[in-house]
């Protein structure tokens, strides 16, 4: 029985691994936090590229990235260094990313609200970000993206894996950051209070019938 259990829970880890992206995101306040006893994330041996304001628009430009170590009070502090300076966000394992041009709607958070949506324009087209939920601790949450003509759920309650404790949503950046003309996202969908998943969403990685796709996660638990 035992043997059953442990190897149902392998299975149950390895389908959640396959249905995660390959790439990696930080956001300027993941780049900027120190981390106490250890690296959330490698950095090493990946092709990181970052997102820049400009003169003249946004930009996305390669970036060097490594972890500074020192000690204090006796404990390991680690911070992420990215030269030649802080950008909005970061990305690795991206391949619909690339040093090019890009546009910035929104740089600095912006916290969903029920009844509230965020809206944006690109070129014609007119997008809607949605927060709905309907219990008082918003444990029935979901977030929608509509182009006024397709609507797409980013988040539902039955993805989470931990429990619903003061969920937070917000998006930390919003804009074009693979070059099609079209709305990518970076944001934050957490059931739990001290939970800050990021996610990456761009719209040349969409499915059929879809606005976006996810490409990249930094959820602040892996080595």
């Amino acid at each position: 029985m035992k043997i059953f259990l442990v190897a149902a829970a392998l299975l149950c880890l390895f389908a959640l691994n396959e249905m995660q992206p390959g790439g990696k995101v930080l956001t300027t306040s993941d780049i900027q936090d120190p981390h106490l006893m250890r690296r959330p994330v490698v950095v090493e041996g990946k092709s990181w590229l970052g997102l820049y304001l400009v003169e003249d628009g946004s930009r996305v430009d390669r970036v060097q990235v490594e972890w500074i170590a020192t000690v204090e009070f006796g404990d390991s502090i680690f911070t992420l260094s990215v030269q030649p300076k802080t950008p909005i966000l970061i990305v690795a394992d991206v391949p619909q990313v690339s040093p090019g041009p890009a546009r910035t709607l929104i740089r600095y958070e912006q916290t969903l609200s029920p009844g509230s949506p965020l809206t944006f324009s690109l070129g014609p087209q007119e997008y809607e970000v949605q927060l709905r939920g309907t219990t008082p601790g918003m444990c029935d949450a979901t977030v929608t993206l509509s182009d006024g003509t397709t609507s797409q759920e980013l988040y539902f309650p039955d993805e989470a894996f931990v429990s619903c404790d003061e969920p937070h949503f917000s998006l930390q950046w919003a804009g074009d950051l693979d070059g099609d003309g079209l709305l990518d996202l970076a944001a934050t969908f957490s059931p739990k209070y001290s939970y800050y998943p990021r996610r990456l969403f761009l719209s040349s990685a969409a499915s059929e019938g879809m606005l976006v796709g996810l490409v990249a996660v930094f959820d602040g638990t892996s080595a």
